[in-house]
């Protein structure tokens, strides 16, 4: 008796994950959606993210969970992983490799920076794995380091990463990185590479603060749903970003990026680091 009340627990436990995740997927729909349709045109899509964003971390579990995705990307490069430890990343990723945090820590700790500690960055990393292994070897997504620690100039690393493995490969890639390396002006890789690479780069990404949030969902009257609002080729790509990305005043919303990302009428929480042991 007490035998098959425990398989009737883990029954339900089973539906319930289930449920979470076709939740997840039904609510991202309209941001997947928009995110895939982005690589007919462009070879690199860059994501940003708050760090230790759940919601930026939700909205990538649900898009590399999409059945299509892997048919449409070749590569991830995250920000959250050392070059040097590439060796250790293809492991878990490509090869399907079963590794304790420990063994994998080295990815994200020899970066040197704390914040990679939180859980949804290792989240990510096995998520892609487990995707991976319903795939043939030569089906499966890479996810490429895009730290390089070493290099003192941290942002023309990332250039190179991205040059190097994807664009001069014509791979078509998910780029995660914070939002600011995202921008289509001289900070962000894309608009440091545009005129070398023109055309190849798509941006989206969410608002910095609550505050933003507020004022973005007056101006596009968005809804209590997430939602992808198109900024290039619309409207929107001339408006400015006072009041709506007022870290870089003076200039558009098309020298910023070219969508927004909103999560609806929720509010976002940030996923602490784990102590290391």
């Amino acid at each position: 008796m007490h035998r098959l009340t425990c398989c009737a627990l883990v029954l339900v436990c089973a539906c319930v994950a289930v449920e979470t995740d076709a939740t997840a997927q039904d609510r991202f729909r309209p941001i997947v959606e928009g995110l895939l349709s982005a690589w007919k045109t462009a070879d690199v899509v860059c994501l940003g993210e708050g760090h230790a964003s759940r919601s930026d971390a939700d909205l990538r579990l649900a898009l590399v969970s999409d059945p299509r995705f892997p048919s449409v990307v070749d590569l991830i490069v995250v920000e959250f992983a050392a070059d040097s430890r590439q060796g250790l990343l293809d492991r878990l990723v490509l090869d399907g490799a079963t590794l304790s945090r420990e063994q994998l820590a080295p990815v994200w700790r020899d970066t040197r920076q704390d914040v990679w500690e939180s859980p949804i960055y290792e989240e990510f990393l096995r998520a892609v794995r487990e995707v991976n292994l319903k795939l043939s070897r030569a089906e499966r997504v890479r996810v490429i380091a895009g730290d390089s620690p070493a290099n003192r100039n941290r942002g023309g690393a990332i250039r190179t990463i991205v040059a190097q493995q994807v664009l001069d490969k014509k791979q078509k890639a998910l780029a995660i990185y914070g939002s600011i390396h995202c921008v289509h002006v001289g900070m962000g890789f894309p608009g440091e590479l545009a005129d070398k690479y023109p055309g190849r780069f798509w941006s989206a990404y969410g608002f910095f603060s609550e505050e933003e949030s507020r004022r973005g969902r007056r101006l596009f009257a968005l809804g209590e749903r997430p939602a992808y609002v198109m900024i290039r080729g619309t409207k929107w790509q001339g408006q400015s970003t006072k009041g709506l990305f007022p870290f870089l005043s003076g200039l558009t919303l098309g020298d910023m990026l070219d969508a927004i990302v909103w999560y609806g009428d929720t509010r976002d929480s940030v996923v602490p680091a784990k102590p290391r042991p």
